[in-house]
């Protein structure tokens, strides 16, 4: 697995690199992946020090339809929550497609939050997505202007004593979709290009791997409050009887999760 502290990047054109958390993601475009409907692509949680710390996160993405659907993560590396997840795109829920960013805490076991609207940034073309990840201070800019400031409840990453965050693309709306066709990540003080995913993939154990899909049905148990007999498959999706994933019941559980937290998991 890539070290944490070294920079990435990813294009698409020879698969999702350490994206490798997907369901449902449309490939079939070089140089770009769209989610439509229910859909996800996200770099495994396994721990704290999963995913990336400080630093600085560029996305060139569109979204399209102006419902809440679409949306640019950064999930905890621990894969618990309530935590500190950061979402750097989201629509809001008023029709107008107005788009915002948000930062997340654990309030003593509840799901806390600050979100901010990014004034004049419109959906159906792309744009460059950018968070700035630094001690006591998130920044969030689109192609290249300010859209938001953070200071208060501003996570600490794993090299300081605190906990990184995974990279992750949500839709949840059959009505939206996002399309992403770069992602890069360039750690606070500069490092090397990160892996490739396939020296990603057979550096991680079968034992660890086991315990990250535990892990994730586990979550999902608890988030939807499904009895313990409900099978799961490996990325922990809810099965129908015949062993296909439900994904109506999964999209259910998405859209209630939002409604109760104003935060799109699964």
């Amino acid at each position: 697995m890539a070290n944490a502290t070294d920079a990435l990047s990813i294009s698409f054109d020879n698969g999702l690199g350490s994206l490798g958390n997907a369901w449902n993601v449309d490939q079939s475009v070089p140089g770009q992946v769209t989610l439509a409907g229910s859909s996800a692509l996200m770099e495994w949680a396994f721990g704290p020090s999963s995913g990336h710390g400080y630093g600085t996160y560029t996305i060139d993405a569109k979204v399209t339809g102006n419902q809440p659907g679409p949306g640019i993560i950064f999930w905890p590396g621990d894969n618990q929550w309530p935590g500190q997840e950061l979402d750097l795109l989201e629509i809001t829920p008023d029709g107008s497609g107005r788009q915002y960013g948000t930062i997340h805490w654990n309030a003593n076991g509840s799901n806390a939050y600050d979100a901010k609207v990014f004034d004049g940034v419109t959906s159906g073309v792309f744009h460059q997505y950018q968070m700035v990840w630094e001690a006591g201070h998130i920044t969030f800019k689109v192609d290249g202007k300010e859209t938001a400031s953070f200071t208060d409840h501003v996570p600490v990453d794993f090299a300081h004593g605190g906990m990184n965050d995974t990279i992750g693309f949500i839709n949840t709306n059959n009505n939206t979709s996002l399309t992403v066709r770069q992602v890069d990540f360039t750690p606070q003080g500069g490092g090397s290009v990160a892996a490739t995913v396939g020296n990603a993939v057979s550096a991680v154990t079968a034992n660890v791997i086991t315990a990250a899909v535990d892990q994730v049905a586990n979550v999902v148990s608890t988030a939807t409050g499904t009895s313990s007999g409900t099978q799961y498959d490996s990325w922990g999706e809810p099965l129908k009887a015949d062993g296909s994933v439900d994904w109506e019941a999964l999209a259910a559980t998405v859209y209630a999760n939002h409604e109760a937290t104003g935060s799109w998991f699964w």
